[in-house]
């Protein structure tokens, strides 16, 4: 398959985790250097999202650079913008390796979010970059691990949400988000978090 100049051929990010898994079984028994590889490998893909006309989109941002980037590839100005993860009973795998977070916790996450967005109808993955603009929440895929946000995958008005909570953490921040229905989504999220659930009270006293 050709691609345009300087552009790489997109990958879904469940298709890396298989396949590192693959890999991972295949050496097993090798140890050593070989299995670091692996890891090593694993910390270092980016995640590549498909955009029009075939090209790869992946964006690496700081957390004091998402809402002011992601304003101008939105074309609407966001309010605040922070990352945000799903967490599970797995997500401690997170701590052990590269490895534990991307054949172990990541896919755990993404799992939980498809059975939240099944639940409520707001687009999620296993993490996400949360931004919020006077009228609605947009979501990004995203790899916080890696400073990294992907495409953007739906937004939610918020008109359809009847609270925000940020609970202090520390270097994470548990978020409670409660839907008008009474559906809760509980992730956690990292950076300006606080100024996502502050942006959204000041839009209810409006």
């Amino acid at each position: 398959m050709n691609h345009a100049p300087g552009t790489v051929a997109s990958l879904d990010p469940e298709m890396i985790e298989v396949g590192v898994g693959t890999l991972r079984r295949a050496i097993a028994g090798h140890g050593g250097p070989v299995v670091r590889s692996v890891d090593t490998m694993v910390a270092i893909w980016p995640i590549l999202v498909r955009a029009d006309g075939g090209q790869a989109v992946v964006m690496h941002l700081k957390d004091d650079k998402l809402a002011s980037a992601l304003s101008s590839s939105l074309g609407e100005d966001l309010l605040a913008a922070a990352y945000a993860r799903v967490s599970t009973a797995l997500s401690l795998a997170r701590m052990l390796t590269p490895l534990g977070n991307y054949l172990i916790a990541r896919p755990a996450a993404r799992a939980a979010a498809r059975k939240i967005t099944e639940e409520t109808e707001v687009p999620l993955d296993a993490a996400v970059v949360v931004g919020i603009t006077a009228a609605d929440l947009h979501l990004w895929r995203a790899d916080p691990m890696l400073n990294q946000v992907g495409e953007h995958i739906g937004a939610v008005p918020l008109s359809r949400i009847a609270d925000i909570t940020v609970t202090p953490g520390r270097s994470w921040h548990p978020i409670a988000i409660t839907m008008e229905g009474g559906e809760r989504i509980e992730l956690e999220g990292r950076g300006a978090a606080h100024a996502v659930a502050n942006a959204f009270k000041e839009y209810r006293r409006e």
